[in-house]
């Protein structure tokens, strides 16, 4: 019986091993995986606010480009711009 005993104690204490031993590569795989979904989300905000930065800097060289080869239009010189207030009729 004593050999029977210490064969059930070994396999209850390898059992227990086991246990604690995959709890704790669950806990960690866990950690990790919400560590990248963390960086995933950094990820994909900053990716929009690229593709923002991209279409604005797109639509402007666009539209730019069709002023001046379109329609033949050009930045005036700083000397041609005048500033006109509004009247105190207004």
């Amino acid at each position: 019986m004593n050999k029977l005993n210490a064969i059930l104690l070994v396999i209850v204490v390898l059992s227990a091993w086991s246990v604690v031993t995959s709890t704790h590569v669950s806990r960690k795989l866990y950690s990790d995986l919400q560590k990248e979904r963390k960086s995933a989300q950094q990820l994909e905000i900053e990716f929009g606010q690229l593709q923002l930065e991209q279409s604005t800097w797109g639509a402007h060289a666009v539209i730019e480009k069709a002023a001046s080869s379109r329609l033949d239009m050009h930045t005036p010189d700083p000397r041609q711009i005048q500033v006109i207030s509004p009247g105190k009729g207004m």
